[in-house]
């Protein structure tokens, strides 16, 4: 398993940012976008608070099956993996008006 892409899907998937993940893992922003290029391979510790910073568990991470995402859900994430970035902001932003 490639971890840093790995992390990177997760990450993505969830809608976080590099800066955002960081945060939420109690992690430099630097330390995370060294580990999602490659550079860097996280500790079992490191690894252990970008899974509780994504909200999964380590068990998540290394299952090849989808993360907690319901069954109907998929096709339209495998949708928004087609736009591009500004499109699924769009979308984002769409989804979000819908909510309220």
């Amino acid at each position: 398993m490639n971890v840093a892409k790995r992390i990177t899907e997760l990450r993505k998937l969830k809608g976080y940012s590099t800066n955002k993940l960081a945060i939420s893992s109690d992690l430099s922003q630097g330390f995370v976008r060294q580990i999602e290029l490659g550079e860097k391979q996280p500790t079992i510790d490191s690894l252990r608070k970008i899974c509780k910073g994504l909200g999964i568990s380590l068990h998540d991470f290394f299952s090849d099956e989808s993360v907690n995402i319901p069954f109907d859900i998929e096709p339209l994430i495998n949708v928004a993996k087609t736009l591009t970035p500004d499109q699924r902001h769009a979308l984002q932003t769409f989804l979000e008006l819908m909510k309220k």
